[in-house]
């Protein structure tokens, strides 16, 4: 992630180790990383802070991945977003638009970090 400079990342998962590995392998000069373990938490940051990149689970209590990412582009209407998922996804969009890939669980770091450098460059 060489190249990306002054960007804030939200990473969104009810799994509290996950967020903090990904936390980890995601920071690199000039990014801020954020995490949430839940959409309600993650809607009250993206309402407080400007984000550029939501990476969200698609299965959590309460909002999942896909509500909270079509109300992260309600109010960040640029916002990149990365989905994950240990389950099938067909299905489980429901109505309305998705807005990135899918990276499946268990997830590679190395898959994770290719995805949001190609979509910051």
């Amino acid at each position: 992630m060489g190249r990306v400079h002054l960007e804030t990342i939200l990473f969104v998962d009810d799994d509290p180790e996950l967020r903090e590995v990904a936390a980890a392998a995601l920071a690199a000069p000039g990014c801020t990383i954020l995490t949430a373990s839940d959409g309600y938490e993650a809607t009250r940051i993206l309402a407080d802070r400007w984000v550029s990149f939501l990476i969200t689970d698609i299965r959590m209590p309460g909002i999942n991945g896909f509500e909270l990412a079509r109300q992260a582009r309600v109010m960040r209407p640029n916002i990149h977003v990365i989905y994950l998922s240990g389950y099938p996804v067909e299905g489980a969009r429901g109505s309305g638009p998705v807005y990135g890939a899918v990276l499946k669980k268990p997830l590679r770091m190395g898959d994770l970090l290719a995805e949001v450098s190609g979509r910051l460059l």
